[in-house]
């Protein structure tokens, strides 16, 4: 009983004075997706992450470039405060927001 407690206590005293810290979100296409836009005209997947967070004003969820018609796209979602997930989608090639028809 006295090792129990003591062993609780020891995790719970590991756990309280362990730093405790937030990976930033870094993904393997967004990395893609900013080598191919530099220096071409074209916008990366953060910089349209980083328009689409201070147009809505909510946190991002995902963020993903794909292929649409033959033209790159990047595809954001974003979790409102109000509680509401929405997506945007914005041209990699002109930085234009994109309608969701399909």
């Amino acid at each position: 009983m006295i090792n129990g407690r003591l062993i609780t206590g020891c995790l719970i005293l590991l756990l309280a004075t362990a730093p405790v810290t937030a990976a930033p979100f870094h993904h393997h296409r967004l990395q893609v997706a900013q080598h191919d836009q530099a220096g071409n005209g074209g916008i990366s997947l953060d910089e349209a992450v980083s328009r689409a967070r201070q147009q809505n004003n909510g946190k991002v969820l995902s963020a993903d470039t794909v292929n649409v018609n033959g033209r790159k796209v990047h595809q954001i979602k974003i979790l409102t405060k109000d509680g509401r997930v929405k997506r945007t989608r914005i041209d990699a090639g002109n930085g234009r927001p994109q309608s969701r028809g399909r």
